[in-house]
C-alpha cells in the first residue's frame, strides 16, 4: 500500500510538473505569436458593395477591406504601387501607361487582368447605369462624350487595353497626379461579369466575407492575396452599432481594437473628452466641409452679400472648438476686428434695405449629423447676431445654404476646379483656376475647412493610419 501511495505521489507530482511547463510554454507562445484578429464598431447600414459605386465614407472604409486598386497612400502619405507594377507618364501628362502584376488573383483563384480594370471603369462611364461616381472619370479623354451619349464606343478612345496586363489611359486635360486618383475606392475593379452578392462576393484584396449577419460583419484572410505574406491580420470582426454613443462606449469597454472615422464617427457629445485621451490620433485628410449656396435665391443673388456672408465665417473657430481635432481651414483668414465688422454690417444693412429684402429668410440645412448640426447654428448665430438676417435651420427639403462633405481623394487642393466644373459650370473646362480664392468667387462656394479623422486606438494595436483619401486599411495593422 505504502509502495502504492509513493508511485502515485511521484507520478501526480511529475503530472503537475508537466502541466506547469506545458503551460509555461504555452505562455511563451502566447507572447511570441501577434493577435491576429481585429474587432472594430462599423455603423449598422444598409451596404452596396460595389467599388463603382461607392460614395460615402462608411462604405469606403468596408469596401476597401475587401477590394483594393492599382495605388494606394502609404503610412507616410506617399503614394506606393499596389496591383500596379508600373506606371508611366508623358511628359505633358496626357498619356498614363499602367502595367498590373503578372500574379494577381481574384479570391475565386482566377486571374486579375487589365481587361477587368478597364470594364469597370467602362461600366462607370455607362449612361445606363446611371452610376453617380461617373463625372469623376471625365478627366479621361471624351469620357464625358461617351456618358452623354455623344460618342459611340467604337470611336472611344480614352481607354486601351495594349496586352493582358497593360492599359493605357489617354487624359482630356494634364492630370499631374493619376497615381493618386487611382487609389480611390471607385477605381478599383471588380471581376469581370461577376455579380455583387455578399454571400458570394469575389474579392481581390487581402480579406474576404465569412460572414456577412445583422449583428457583424466577419472578414477572412483571402488566401489568393499577392501580398498575403505582409498581412499580419487573419480575422476581422465589424461589430455593427446603430447608436454612436454604444459604439464609443465599446471602446471604453475595450470591446473594439479601435475607433473612429472612416468607420464611425465619434459622437459630438463624446468630443471634448475624446480630444483629451492619450489613445486619441488625428489624421490630416483631403476631405473638407463646405457651404454650397442657391444663387437664384433674392438674398444669395448679391455678390457683395455673398462676400460678406463668407467673411463672417469663422472656419479657424469650427475647426478647434466644434470638431476638437486638428481640422485646418481651407482658407486662411485674417481676424475680424469691431472695425471691419462693423464696415461689413453697414454694407449689408445698406443692400438689404436698398433690394427690400427685409422680409428674406435664408433657411440652412445640414448632411444629418449632429455635427453638421453645430456646424449650422454656429454659423447661423454669427449672420443672426452681426447681420440681423433671418435664418431658418431645416432638417429636411431644399434649403438656400446646404452643408456637405466633399472627397476631393487626391493631395492637390486644385484638382477641386475639375469637380466644381461638373457641378456648376456644365463640365467647361475651358477656364483653369490658380487659387481656391477664385473657384469660391465665381462658383459661390464657401470652403470651410479639411477635416481630420480621429480615430481612438488601444495601445496593443500598431499600424492604424488614415490616409489623405480617408481609407484605414486593415490589413497594415499589427496587434500585439
Amino acid at each position: 500500500m505504502r509502495k502504492f501511495s509513493r508511485v502515485f505521489f511521484i507520478f501526480f507530482t511529475f503530472l503537475l510538473v508537466s502541466c506547469s511547463t506545458s503551460k509555461k510554454e504555452k505562455d511563451i507562445d502566447n507572447i511570441k505569436t501577434p493577435n491576429t484578429e481585429i474587432v472594430t464598431a462599423i455603423k449598422k447600414q444598409e451596404y452596396n458593395l460595389d467599388p463603382r459605386f461607392s460614395n460615402d465614407i462608411n462604405t469606403n472604409a468596408l469596401i476597401s477591406q475587401l477590394f483594393e486598386g492599382l495605388t494606394e497612400y502609404s503610412a507616410h502619405g506617399k503614394i506606393a504601387l499596389n496591383q500596379a507594377e508600373k506606371i508611366e507618364k508623358s511628359e505633358d501628362f496626357m498619356k498614363w501607361t499602367i502595367t498590373i502584376r503578372d500574379n494577381l488573383k481574384w479570391s475565386d483563384g482566377s486571374d486579375i487582368t487589365a481587361e477587368d480594370y478597364v470594364e469597370s471603369w467602362m461600366s462607370i462611364l455607362n449612361y445606363e447605369n446611371k452610376n453617380p461616381n461617373a463625372y469623376k472619370l471625365f478627366f479621361i479623354k471624351d469620357a464625358k462624350k461617351l456618358n452623354d451619349l455623344k460618342l459611340k464606343l467604337r470611336d472611344f478612345s480614352g481607354l486601351k487595353i495594349l496586352d493582358k496586363h497593360t492599359i493605357e489611359v489617354n487624359m482630356e486635360y494634364p492630370v499631374r497626379n493619376f497615381d493618386e486618383i487611382l487609389s480611390n475606392v471607385f477605381m478599383f475593379p471588380i471581376k469581370k461579369d461577376s455579380v455583387i452578392d455578399v454571400n458570394n462576393l469575389i474579392t481581390n484584396s487581402a480579406f474576404k466575407i465569412k460572414n456577412y449577419g445583422d449583428e457583424e460583419i466577419v472578414l477572412e484572410q483571402n488566401e489568393n492575396y499577392w501580398d498575403n505574406i505582409n498581412t499580419k491580420i487573419k480575422k476581422i470582426t465589424l461589430k455593427l452599432v446603430g447608436n454612436e454613443i454604444l459604439a464609443y462606449q465599446l471602446f471604453d469597454l475595450e470591446q473594439v481594437d479601435f475607433f473612429g472615422l472612416p468607420f464611425y464617427e465619434i459622437p459630438y457629445e463624446r468630443r471634448l473628452d475624446s480630444s483629451k485621451k492619450p489613445e486619441l490620433l488625428n489624421f490630416n485628410t483631403n476631405i473638407f466641409e463646405f457651404l454650397k449656396l442657391n444663387t437664384d435665391n433674392k438674398f444669395l443673388n448679391n455678390q457683395t452679400l455673398r462676400k460678406n456672408l463668407n467673411e463672417l465665417i469663422d472656419s479657424k473657430f469650427l475647426a478647434e472648438f466644434i470638431l476638437y481635432n486638428s481640422s485646418t481651414p481651407f482658407i486662411q483668414k485674417e481676424e475680424l476686428n469691431s472695425e471691419k465688422i462693423s464696415k461689413l454690417t453697414n454694407e449689408v444693412e445698406a443692400i438689404i434695405k436698398k433690394s427690400n429684402l427685409e422680409n428674406e429668410v435664408l433657411t440652412l440645412s445640414n448632411n444629418g449629423t449632429k455635427l453638421s448640426e453645430r456646424i449650422i447654428a454656429s454659423l447661423s448665430k454669427e449672420w443672426i447676431d452681426k447681420y440681423k438676417i433671418k435664418v431658418s435651420i431645416k432638417n429636411e427639403g431644399e434649403s438656400e445654404i446646404i452643408h456637405s462633405t466633399f472627397n476631393m481623394g487626391t493631395t492637390d487642393d486644385l484638382d477641386i476646379k475639375y469637380y466644381i466644373n461638373h457641378f456648376l459650370q456644365n463640365d467647361d473646362f475651358s477656364k483653369i483656376y490658380t487659387s481656391i480664392d477664385d473657384i469660391s468667387r465665381d462658383n459661390l462656394i464657401f470652403p470651410l475647412y479639411k477635416r481630420s479623422f480621429s480615430v481612438l486606438v488601444h495601445k496593443n494595436v500598431q499600424g492604424v493610419h488614415v490616409s489623405p483619401n480617408g481609407l484605414l486599411l486593415i490589413k497594415n495593422i499589427i496587434k500585439k
